[in-house]
């Protein structure tokens, strides 16, 4: 028996092997399992992109389906057919059992009659050319016959398993290449020239990527090409005009361009969208809202920038910039029926924020000037005083009036 302890602990070892592979391993949460359904279907829309990777609207309202099933207590194998049954066999990467994907399973059933033939061929030589003979349990030979059909059927599992597994950016080898989200991850850190080249990397995989083509066009705008910025922007929004990002990009670039009223129109858009909070961050920061609205009211458009400001603050009641600028464009008018408004916005956004510069300065100008309230205007210029680094813009709108020194 001695002879034969290395078949045994190699059968053992195969055992192993298929155990592992063939046991069960739950998702630990309804969120883990819906993310590796998604992984294992492509998106029907896309090219070379699964369902969890792809930001397209579909592929949006097929991982919240999942997870609807999921929670639904749904099997793997159930989903599956349900997502099958409504987007075709094409959605599904596990390959099927007839057909010419059939050939996945019947190779390695091959591979194992092949190898069979191989191990007898061996086990004769080792017999010295004499005829193999029929085993026993009383045998010496029995460990070699159950390793010569082990090792085939142990193959047979192994590839099954993982061919079966396997998702659209394997290789047969087991490589895998740079998917789609890979390569965005790497062009955030890159340079403006390698972020142009990662992004048509992804769009040459995925020609419909909009996250691809929104920043793509950003980095041409930022870099001066802006007709390959206006072309990659309008492309963006026609694939999916819900995508956030390139609406505030693309309000950006109409802003620049003078065309305040197609800026305005794309950021009341992105107002009835559930942008990340990064997006709002963005658009706040850079006060680009504000400037529109402050441009359209300058061109005699007070109507669409009272129209602009007031969707940002339908969306974000609490929003002091937006209430100070509403207030000043009322007061600009010089209406009498205007005036009682534009106070109550900025006092609006001094209630929320009572060091917020604008509103400080808007309202002592107002009471200055329109309301005659020396008193008051005097108690916001005290408070304005007392900020650190005032806008200077602020500052010079004071002096002209007299109200700073």
């Amino acid at each position: 028996m001695t002879r034969y302890r290395w078949i045994l602990l190699v059968a053992v070892v195969f055992g192993a092997i298929i155990f592992s592979e063939l046991a069960e391993k739950p998702a630990l949460t309804n969120a883990d399992k819906v993310h590796r359904i998604a992984d294992d279907l492509a998106c029907p829309v896309c090219d070379g992109q699964s369902v969890a990777e792809s930001d397209v609207p579909i592929a949006k309202a097929i991982r919240t389906e999942i997870a609807r099933m999921v929670d639904e207590g749904l099997t793997d194998s159930a989903i599956r057919a349900d997502l099958v049954s409504r987007f075709g066999e094409d959605i599904d990467y596990t390959p099927k059992r007839s057909g010419l994907t059939g050939l996945v399973w019947v190779t390695p059933i091959l591979a194992g009659i092949l190898a069979i033939f191989l191990l007898a061929s061996t086990l004769k030589k080792w017999q010295g050319g004499k005829p193999f003979k029929v085993v026993t349990i009383k045998n010496r030979r029995l460990p070699v016959l159950v390793f010569v059909l082990g090792v085939p059927v142990a193959a047979w599992i192994l590839i099954a398993q993982f061919t079966g597994n396997r998702g659209v950016n394997d290789f047969s080898t087991g490589d895998i290449p740079s998917s789609t989200r890979t390569l965005l991850i790497e062009a955030q850190t890159a340079s403006d020239e390698n972020k142009i080249l990662l992004y048509n990397e992804v769009l040459v995989i995925q020609p419909s990527n909009v996250e691809a083509l929104t920043y793509r066009g950003w980095t041409f705008w930022r870099t001066g090409n802006s007709e390959a910025a206006r072309n990659d922007f309008s492309a963006a929004i026609e694939i999916d005009p819900t995508y956030p990002d390139v609406r505030v990009f693309r309000a950006s670039q109409f802003f620049a361009d003078g065309d305040y009223e197609e800026a305005s129109e794309n950021v009341i858009a992105l107002d009835a969208l559930e942008a990340p909070p990064i997006v709002w961050d963005l658009l706040s920061n850079s006060k680009l809202r504000e400037r529109i609205a402050s441009a359209l009211a300058a061109q005699g458009e007070l109507v669409e920038a009272l129209k602009l400001l007031d969707s940002g603050i339908l969306r974000d009641d609490e929003d002091a910039s937006l209430l100070a600028e509403r207030g000043w464009l009322l007061a600009n008018t010089f209406e009498t029926n205007l005036i009682e408004a534009a106070v109550e916005s900025l006092d609006a956004a001094l209630i929320l924020e009572p060091m917020h510069p604008n509103a400080l300065a808007y309202r002592a100008l107002v009471r200055f000037v329109l309301l005659e309230d020396q008193q008051g205007a005097e108690s916001d210029i005290e408070k304005f005083e007392e900020l650190i680094n005032p806008p200077e813009l602020l500052v010079q709108l004071l002096q002209t009036q007299g109200l700073l020194n």
